[in-house]
């Protein structure tokens, strides 16, 4: 079998360069591929509640059930509750890793959150029934 050299006049250093470039310049004309995950939702803590950003006017207003709150955080932020503290009267309080939110339920019930970074600025904020945690 006989083995044929291209070098189209050029010596093989030049070749690669050549054929660096050519490479280059095409991988230029990929276009990007979409996001395939939606951007999460922002949770705006208010007075009343919490807020979902760029959600149509959704919200989780104080006095909904346990279950339900924690199901729709969990929707938001993914599921990463950290073990809840009770204080033995009824309250609890639950927190999500990594996103400064924490929800106090009363026998059941949303009644309060305390609130730092991420998903409050600065410094750490409460609204409602705190239980004494805030």
């Amino acid at each position: 079998m006989r083995e044929y050299k291209l070098n189209f006049g050029k010596t093989q250093p030049e070749l690669k360069r050549a054929i660096f470039a050519v490479f280059v310049a095409l991988s230029g004309c990929v276009s990007p591929q979409p996001e395939t995950k939606p951007m999460p939702q922002r949770i705006i803590p208010y007075s009343g509640g919490l807020k979902i950003a760029d959600s149509g006017g959704q919200e989780i207003s104080f006095g909904r059930t346990q279950a339900g709150v924690e199901k729709a955080i969990d929707r938001l932020v993914g599921p990463r509750i950290i073990d809840g503290v009770g204080d033995g009267a009824g309250c609890e309080l639950k927190s999500w890793s990594g996103t400064g939110l924490s929800l106090i339920f009363d026998k059941g019930a949303f009644v309060g959150w305390i609130a730092g970074p991420p998903t409050w600025p600065a410094p750490v904020r409460s609204a409602g029934n705190t239980c004494g945690w805030g």
